[in-house]
């Protein structure tokens, strides 16, 4: 193995701390959702999320096809990226088992979801008009995490610029 792929291991296999992962999971982020079609491809979607006693929870209405995957093959993953205290720029995906929760335990998980979101004095109004809809939970189990951060590949690209990293991106209006 040369110096290139033992660097690149090492830049890859960089991972954030327990205590950064779980406050990257406490934000109030958007994550990605992946669940299997029947024909083996993947859906994409994003959704927002609660991490609640080791297991992740989003809200949707029966009828999406996230619902629909779950409820067939009851596997998802859900990606989260985010930023840690320390500054570290990090993601974290939790794969697993996957339920749909109905009823009164749906509506409860759901409310739950959205106060991590919403305003105080706006959930009720959030609830009433997202639980005509929206009358499924899903829960992740995750059997497996992956996290990676970018604070290794980052510190090498501030040496080879001039100038902070943070400025060599692009705005998102050009």
């Amino acid at each position: 193995m040369g110096d290139r792929e033992r660097d690149a291991i090492e830049v890859y296999r960089a991972h954030p701390t327990p205590d950064e992962i779980d406050e990257v999971l406490e934000q109030r982020g958007i994550a990605t959702l992946g669940t299997m079609n029947g024909d083996g491809s993947i859906h994409l979607t994003y959704v927002i999320f609660l991490h609640a006693d080791g297991k992740l929870y989003f809200e949707t209405s029966s009828v999406t096809r996230k619902a629909r995957n779950v409820r067939d093959r009851n596997r998802a993953t859900l990606l989260v990226e985010g930023r840690a205290s320390t500054g570290r720029s990090l993601m974290v995906a939790a794969e697993g088992t996957a339920r749909v929760i109905s009823g009164r335990e749906a509506d409860e998980m759901n409310h739950r979801i959205r106060a991590k979101y919403v305003k105080p004095e706006s959930l009720d109004g959030i609830d009433r008009a997202y639980g005509r809809f929206d009358d499924v939970a899903i829960e992740i189990t995750p059997s497996r995490w992956r996290s990676w951060t970018n604070s290794l590949l980052r510190a090498e690209a501030q040496k080879e610029i001039s100038g902070s990293y943070g400025d060599v991106w692009l705005p998102d209006d050009e």
